[in-house]
């Protein structure tokens, strides 16, 4: 059976300003070594809200993520990218595949009508 390694802060009886950490596993590696009380005790110092979820350890978690969070601001979400097919409307479409006498299956639904006459038309090879 392994031996349980012991956590001990990196700043102790202190909770470390924003900027004093460069790498996350260091903050986290910090707030392992203190009490349930000390990390809502930070928490309530950085003037951060946490929902109380009625499980302790879920609270912690919760109240770590955002100290954090709050030293490391997660990344904005990568913006997504341009369809291929988004300069041809549903029309222009439909279109091409009467033009090019191409089968496609009917829907009501437009976007599901969108897809599969883009697929019809390039499995017979109109678009790429």
């Amino acid at each position: 059976m392994a031996k349980a390694k012991k956590v001990v802060p990196v700043v102790t009886g202190k909770f470390p300003e924003v900027g004093t950490f460069t790498e996350k596993k260091a903050l986290q590696k910090h707030y392992k070594g203190l009490s349930d009380a000390e990390v809502m005790e930070w928490v309530a110092l950085e003037g951060l809200t946490v929902k109380d979820y009625g499980n302790p350890s879920i609270n912690r978690m919760r109240a770590c993520m955002a100290v954090l969070y709050l030293h490391f601001p997660a990344e904005a979400p990568k913006a997504k990218e341009k369809s291929k097919y988004a300069e041809y409307s549903l029309e222009k479409l439909v279109e091409m595949a009467v033009e090019h006498s191409v089968p496609v299956e009917v829907t009501d639904n437009e976007r599901i009508l969108r897809m599969r006459t883009i697929m019809a038309l390039r499995a017979h090879k109109v678009i790429v």
